[in-house]
């Protein structure tokens, strides 16, 4: 349950966690008194600290140290006390040359998007893929491999490429192209969860039925897209990052956190969770669902168009990194990158 703050105890608590984003280090009651035009004597800070302690939004590591956040001193920090910064002009104008046009290939523009997170925040940052499911379909292939294999390349409007094998189909390479030209005639302009919607209605016409031709082509294109919805990818852009930061020389904490970047399911879990809620959303401690990063703080959103959501991004730091600035950061890419996509 949420404490309710003075002003007093809130500027204490904010002071506390600037500085402590700022260093790293424990924060003591001088360096308050100096630094940030409290108008109160050290020991009423301390008297101050002690209230915010037993309250459990600050801790102290050793007797003879200062103090520093604990999770919930930071949720109440981040919910009541900061201020996000602007995007400066300078930073706009960098993301907006990199992906404020349309390149022709989508994957390029989630890389700058990747990039960018990771530079302006020196943290690591994540993105989800768009679901091939809301692909806007330009092309469907098929390939015949051997007497047991047909290679399924789909082809989104804007170049994403979603490849998937079929297994048990001995069919000539004449009629598989007879298969993809009637394919594109027909559904080439729609997603793929549409395209999958009006197969599955064909499929049960009775027309259909007796057309060897559009049966076939239907069963084999149904076989392919029945796992779009499943394959969903993620990249991750320096992770290093993390670990430039002090308070991650703990080899069990690097090792946990390790393995979650190489488990990508543990992150998956937790960007999932935004994509189709609206703005920034922060996890610390346990909102991360034993990810193995409770340690870091994740700052994430979704990023699509009007009701249709694409994939997610993000940005995985130090429980201490600078959420003023990252939190608009990740705001105004999702919502760059989002306008881009429109005709994904």
């Amino acid at each position: 349950m949420k404490s309710i703050l003075d002003i007093r105890q809130k500027r204490i608590l904010g002071a506390i966690i600037h500085e402590y984003i700022a260093g790293g280090e424990p924060v003591g009651s001088g360096i308050l008194a100096r630094k940030y035009g409290l108008s109160l004597s050290s020991a009423s800070i301390r008297n101050v600290m002690s209230d915010l302690e037993e309250i459990g939004y600050l801790s102290q590591p050793h007797i003879s140290a200062g103090r520093i956040p604990t999770i919930d001193g930071m949720r109440f920090y981040l919910e009541e006390i900061l201020e996000p910064q602007s995007i400066s002009e300078g930073d706009m104008s960098l993301i907006e040359g990199r992906i404020g046009k349309k390149s022709g290939n989508v994957e390029t523009t989630l890389k700058d998007a990747l990039y960018l997170l990771s530079n302006f925040s020196k943290a690591a940052s994540v993105i989800v893929l768009p679901k091939p499911d809301s692909f806007v379909l330009k092309n469907i292939e098929f390939i015949r491999i051997n007497n047991e294999r047909v290679l399924v390349i789909l082809v989104s409007r804007l170049g994403m490429v979603y490849n998937h094998i079929v297994y048990g189909e001995d069919i000539s390479q004449d009629e598989l192209i007879k298969y993809s030209n009637y394919l594109n005639d027909k559904y080439a302009g729609l997603t793929i969860r549409q395209m999958r919607d009006k197969l599955a209605r064909e499929m049960s016409d009775e027309k259909t039925r007796f057309d060897t031709l559009v049966n076939q082509a239907i069963s084999l294109s149904m076989r392919a897209l029945d796992t779009v919805e499943k394959d969903v990818d993620m990249w991750i852009e320096g992770k290093e990052s993390v670990f430039d930061y002090p308070g991650f020389a703990d080899l069990g904490k690097i090792k946990e956190i390790v393995g979650a970047f190489e488990d990508k399911g543990k992150i998956l879990r937790i960007l999932n969770r935004v994509i189709e809620s609206p703005g920034v959303k922060v996890f610390l401690g346990d909102d991360q669902d034993r990810t193995g990063i409770a340690d870091c703080g994740v700052v994430a959103a979704g990023y699509g168009k009007g009701d249709l959501a694409f994939g997610s991004l993000g940005i995985i730091g130090p429980l201490r990194m600078d959420y003023s600035r990252v939190i608009p950061l990740v705001d105004y890419i999702s919502k760059a990158l989002g306008n881009l996509l429109e005709d994904i």
